[in-house]
């Protein structure tokens, strides 16, 4: 009789995780990371990702995703995020991503010199049109090419 009610227990652990893993997944719309130039980033360099929305009545939560390496002079990153909707208007934002405590401590996760960001920049928030997205990103820090960061990218989930 324990034996039976053990491996009942281990197919409700089994379900349960597998909710939360396809729960986790359905709430993730888009997630991409683009390579930098391994010279550092320039100016000119934009980085696009285009989005396909199809309800416009959905809340989302927007993530910059910033790899970058403990050499990383500075506690933040400037962007300047230019969104161009599917009737082709554009909104500029400025973003100051954080990427450090005030201590000096990494707020991503880092192994061996490596640091991964996922930074909330916009919580529930809606896109009113359907359509295609283009989020665009540049650097808009006062240093170029900027160093010690090799990848950035858009996270976008249903709130």
């Amino acid at each position: 009789m324990k034996y039976y009610f053990s491996l009942n227990y281990g197919y409700i652990f089994f379900a349960a995780i597998l909710f939360l893993t396809c729960a986790c997944e359905k709430a993730r719309v888009f997630d991409k990371n683009l390579a930098l130039d391994k010279e550092g980033w320039f100016y000119n360099e934009q980085k696009s990702f285009e989005i396909n929305i199809n309800d416009s009545s959905t809340a989302y939560n927007l993530y910059i995703n910033v790899r970058h390496t403990d050499e990383y002079p500075y506690d933040n990153l400037w962007l300047k995020m230019t969104t161009v909707f599917p009737d082709s208007s554009n909104q500029i934002n400025n973003i100051n991503v954080k990427l450090s405590e005030t201590d000096g401590a990494w707020t991503g996760n880092c192994i061996d010199g490596i640091c991964f960001n996922s930074v909330l920049v916009q919580s529930n928030f809606s896109l009113d049109q359907q359509g295609k997205y283009a989020f665009i990103l540049e650097q808009d820090m006062r240093i170029n090419p900027l160093p010690y960061i090799f990848d950035i990218g858009i996270k976008l989930e249903k709130f």
